[in-house]
């Protein structure tokens, strides 16, 4: 179902870049929610995998539809535009292979960015990208509820490094050692005593990481997360549920705090097989 929020956003497309471009980006849309070369797979696959499909309803039931035209593109993400500035505070936790998001962030508001990830994956590609090193400030340190050193289960090692995960996403059984933090601790050393916008992007740890940030009483304005069930699509409804109850509490938590809690859909690539949530306050 169309929300009233998608038609403002199609109704702006169109008057903002008029009805060549209206077309060609409707054009593209469409290519990449059918073409199997962006969506990962066969269009529509997500309709007949049970994890998908309880994921989707996990969405339905307990997260906030958008609704507020302020909520734009970023990158891969949406973000309330009108709450960052050139003097943003702005933690991005996990990094990979892809820093178009904290690029983009930049070249609108020429703000400093604050990176975070240990892994190989990361560290290789940050050292063979160019970027402005006082503007997307990238330090090799994991996200966690404790300042320790801390088990990364890996991912398929290759040529460009191997990326990790503190829950064991990937089911390996070989691992590294990385230095990890608190975000309290984070802000600490940088002298910051609130953030405006922070992502976790960190391969199963959000729950936990989100569930630290509300006890130390750290409340950012804005929150991108990425909550993973599985790296596949391997599915277990008795786990499932337990999981999904321990998101759901989570959610409930941060609305107690005054947090819209909105639904990010993504059906381009591999669609609904995690769950993005922008955490607002209010």
């Amino acid at each position: 179902m169309i929300t009233r929020y998608w038609i403002n956003r199609i109704i702006n497309n169109y008057k903002t870049n008029g009805i060549k471009l209206f077309i060609l980006s409707g054009l593209s849309f469409l290519n990449k929610v059918l073409n199997p070369k962006h969506t990962g797979e066969i269009p529509f696959k997500y309709l007949f995998i049970k994890k998908r499909r309880a994921i989707m309803d996990f969405q339905k039931k307990y997260l906030d539809k958008l609704d507020d035209n302020k909520i734009i593109p970023f990158g891969n993400y949406l973000i309330n535009s009108e709450l960052i500035d050139s003097n943003s505070i702005i933690y991005s936790c996990g990094v990979g292979t892809s820093i178009s998001f904290e690029r983009e962030l930049l070249r609108n508001y020429n703000c400093v960015v604050h990176c975070f990830d240990p892994t190989s994956l990361a560290v290789n590609y940050m050292n063979k990208e160019e970027y402005d090193d006082n503007k997307i400030k990238f330090k090799p340190i994991g996200i966690w509820n404790k300042d320790e050193k801390v088990k990364f289960y890996t991912q398929d090692v290759n040529e460009s490094g191997s990326g990790g995960s503190i829950t064991n996403l990937f089911k390996n059984e070989n691992f590294e050692l990385f230095d990890c933090a608190k975000i309290e601790t984070l802000m600490k050393k940088n002298n910051h005593l609130n953030i405006d916008l922070l992502k976790l992007d960190i391969e199963g740890a959000g729950i936990v990481v989100m569930n630290d940030i509300l006890e130390d009483k750290i409340l950012p304005k804005q929150i991108l997360v990425e909550f993973e069930y599985s790296e596949d699509d391997d599915f277990d409804l008795e786990h499932f549920a337990e999981w999904s109850i321990t998101l759901q509490e989570l959610i409930d938590n941060f609305r107690k705090n005054n947090y819209k809690c909105y639904n990010l859909p993504r059906v381009t690539h591999i669609a609904y097989s995690t769950i993005e949530v922008l955490f607002i306050k209010n």
